[in-house]
């Protein structure tokens, strides 16, 4: 029986050593930090009908996320179908079960009671790792793990796609697509 030759032997332990990491990589979910400020986008890109009205939106904003006070605040720049621009401050405060929603330009603030439960940005325990990605050009550049879920809100499917840095997993997008109301 012939011995095996280093290449081999080597290219074998190369092989196995791949799989092992790519293994765990996939099952790595990062914590995400609890606290940070992001830029905002919704919209509908199908234009849709929805509870009777348009569902032709865009929302662009600016966003905090507090996930140990399951609180979130957003500064939105709405724009509905054809009408002119309206800009709301929207504070939720989910332990109170409250939001408050402040019509910018007037100055009017509804208050809201909040029926449904806090969205963690967090990565799902469902989510599946769908690889990594690369911003930027070697050395410069930021390695992205992304991960795929879905859930039922509201009695809709959802589709969440979400991308977080590889070092102090900070969150780079956090996409969700319903058939209900879009992006």
């Amino acid at each position: 029986r012939p011995c095996p030759t280093p290449t081999s032997t080597m290219m074998k332990i190369v092989l196995l050593a791949a799989l092992v990491a790519l293994a765990s990589a996939q099952t790595f979910r990062c914590k995400m930090p609890q606290q940070w400020e992001a830029r905002r986008i919704s919209f509908d890109p199908n234009r849709r009908v929805y509870h009777n009205h348009s569902s032709n939106y865009r929302i662009y904003g600016r966003y905090a996320y507090d996930g140990l006070n399951k609180r979130k605040a957003m500064f939105d720049d709405a724009h509905f179908g054809d009408g002119p621009e309206e800009l709301f401050e929207v504070l939720e405060l989910y332990n109170e079960k409250k939001a408050y929603v402040t019509d910018v330009k007037t100055r009017d603030c509804k208050i809201y009671d909040i029926d449904w439960d806090f969205h963690p940005h967090d990565i799902p325990e469902t989510a599946q790792f769908a690889g990594y990605e690369y911003y930027g050009a070697y050395p410069n550049q930021l390695e992205l793990s992304q991960w795929f879920s879905e859930f039922v809100h509201e009695g809709h499917n959802v589709s969440q796609y979400q991308t977080f840095t590889d070092v102090n997993c900070a969150p780079v997008r956090d996409d969700h697509f319903s058939e209900a109301t879009g992006f």
